[in-house]
């Protein structure tokens, strides 16, 4: 059974992401039409697991908000084109695609940060893991990079199917998958040390 916070997380999540799909639909914007789509098919699949993984309403809040993120990244103009193509400082920059950081990159940082949490749980909770902090805590991060390179692949898909994408070429790619292992670690670094207590050892 689905508490009413669960709902809440539903009916915002819903909204957004049909929203966002009439948007993509009307510009003909295959690329973020299939991003809809597959995140339509992530929160089904977690909502629909719920009774066996017991994620947090917490966690399905954060996973709803990337969400939010990835569709104003598709949607939103700004100066460099879309919110995703965005360059919000330059912290490092060779020229062309490697440049850190832009708006992408702060979504994939938490997407997968978020995954590695997710996953930390998934081992502790429902299957019961005691103990072996580091290990988990490395499987977790490990999970959430496996996760991320599904990511990548769908996006060559994307690049080699579509005359029009936005994905970008081999040093965005890499960017992306440092980022994505970046969120993975300092999440369940942080999550380790200031939440997990009780499963210390």
């Amino acid at each position: 059974m689905l508490s009413k916070q669960h709902w809440y997380v539903i009916a915002f999540s819903g909204a957004y992401l049909a929203l966002g799909g009439l948007y993509f639909a009307r510009d003909f914007n295959l690329e973020f039409v299939i991003y809809v789509a597959v995140i339509v098919a992530i929160f089904a699949g977690v909502f629909a697991t719920l009774r066996y993984t017991e994620f947090p309403v917490w966690m399905l809040w954060l996973l709803s908000v990337w969400g939010l993120m990835h569709v104003a990244g598709g949607a939103v103009p700004t100066s460099d084109g879309v919110l995703f193509a965005y360059r919000i400082y330059p912290v490092f920059d060779a020229g062309g695609e490697f440049y850190i950081l832009k708006y992408d990159q702060v979504v994939h940082f938490c997407l997968y940060a978020l995954v590695a949490l997710m996953s930390y749980h998934v081992l502790r909770v429902p299957l019961r893991v005691v103990g072996y902090t580091f290990l988990v805590a490395l499987a977790a991060a490990l999970i959430s990079l496996g996760v991320s390179g599904l990511n990548e692949i769908m996006e060559f898909l994307i690049a080699v199917n579509l005359e029009h994408h936005g994905v970008g070429g081999y040093e965005n790619a890499m960017l992306d998958l440092c980022f994505n292992w970046a969120g993975a670690v300092i999440a369940v670094v942080l999550y380790v040390i200031w939440g997990d207590r009780k499963h210390l050892g």
